[in-house]
């Protein structure tokens, strides 16, 4: 049974309480500069296990904290660090998976909508790298992961056997 089906009628069953949460990390102060790469990371809170849902890139491009329009010439993976495991195969340019055509101009500032929810575990962490191939640096890129936290019913634990 999918994953959503599956935590949706334990929380009909009263085994799984859901609360809306979002995930982030913020590359910031002229961190992603020109042709390098950096890495930050996202710890996922001990008190539940997290469905990320969606993912999401903004890209400044200015100290004013004003959001880029253009076309950004950035990269992105993700690494879950519990399991070793990377969501694509190769670092995906933002407009690819976050924005696209559908955003005007291909910023990313769009969500991404994962194909199946993407399940992380209570206390575990992921790798959020971003590559800029292109010739501005950025002040600051946002990258958030909208989903939900999952806890054992009438308790602050986590969901237990998803």
């Amino acid at each position: 049974m999918p994953l959503l089906e599956d935590l949706y009628a334990r929380q009909r069953a009263r085994q799984v309480e859901l609360l809306p949460f979002f995930y982030s990390t913020q590359f910031v102060n002229s961190i992603v500069a020109t042709l390098t790469t950096q890495t930050q990371s996202i710890n996922i809170q001990s008190d539940s296990h997290f469905i990320a849902r969606y993912f999401c890139v903004t890209v400044y491009t200015s100290p004013a904290v004003q959001v880029f329009a253009g076309l950004a010439a950035l990269t992105i993976q993700f690494m879950d660090t519990g399991s070793g495991r990377t969501l694509f195969d190769n670092p995906q340019a933002i407009q690819n998976v976050a924005g696209g055509a559908a955003a005007g101009v291909g910023n990313g500032s769009l969500p991404f909508i994962l194909p199946e929810p993407w399940l992380l575990r209570a206390g575990g962490s992921v790798q959020v790298s971003i590559g800029n191939l292109g010739t501005l640096t950025f002040p600051r890129v946002d990258v958030s992961l909208p989903g939900f936290k999952a806890f054992k019913f009438g308790g602050g634990a986590p969901a237990e056997d998803i």
